[in-house]
């Protein structure tokens, strides 16, 4: 905020042009800093809400890419369209999309994968987070024996490369859960 305070400032003084950018463009870098440990120490478990994965997904994998085994490892989002919110403890994904992003970097070094796909998508009961490197096959969608309600993972891993899944039930079959046993 001081530095904010003090780019404010210099924009006032003509001859302080320079100053100003420089100024700015630090307080800028700060805030995004202060965002990033503020993901580090997420909030105690909470009751479960409404969660459009597609809002945090991005922040999260740049949050990631700060950890070494990481780094310079580009990762692609795709997003499947319509894909519903999930609804869960808003600090989840904070704590387990930057693990399996760290999972998924070091078996893309094992296979010699030089990227990492995050693909989005889901149906009426799921939202899926995919982690994929190499040429791993997918696990096969959500079994059937899953808990309806409670978040999931499914790792696939071989030689040939690694996909890892975060399943989340959605907001539509938490209200059809609560309706059915109501």
């Amino acid at each position: 905020m001081a530095i904010t305070t003090l780019a404010e400032l210099s924009a006032e003084v003509p001859a302080s042009g320079g100053t100003v950018d420089v100024l700015s463009s630090e307080a800028r870098r700060l805030d995004a800093l202060l965002h990033q440990f503020r993901l580090l120490s997420p909030p105690p478990p909470a009751p479960a809400e409404p969660l459009n994965i597609a809002d945090t997904l991005p922040s999260l994998v740049e949050f990631a890419g700060k950890h070494p085994d990481v780094g310079g490892i580009p990762c692609d989002i795709r997003m499947t369209a319509n894909v519903q919110p999930a609804f869960i403890d808003a600090s989840l994904p904070v704590r387990v999309v930057p693990t399996l992003l760290v999972a998924a970097a070091r078996a893309a070094r094992r296979v010699g994968a030089h990227r990492v796909q995050i693909d989005v998508s889901g149906d009426a009961r799921w939202v899926v987070v995919g982690f994929a490197v190499g040429d791993a096959g997918g696990t096969g969608g959500p079994g059937e024996d899953l808990a309806h309600g409670a978040p999931a993972m499914q790792i696939t891993d071989s030689a040939q490369g690694a996909r890892y899944e975060l399943l989340l039930p959605t907001l539509a079959a938490a209200r059809r859960r609560d309706r059915s046993s109501s």
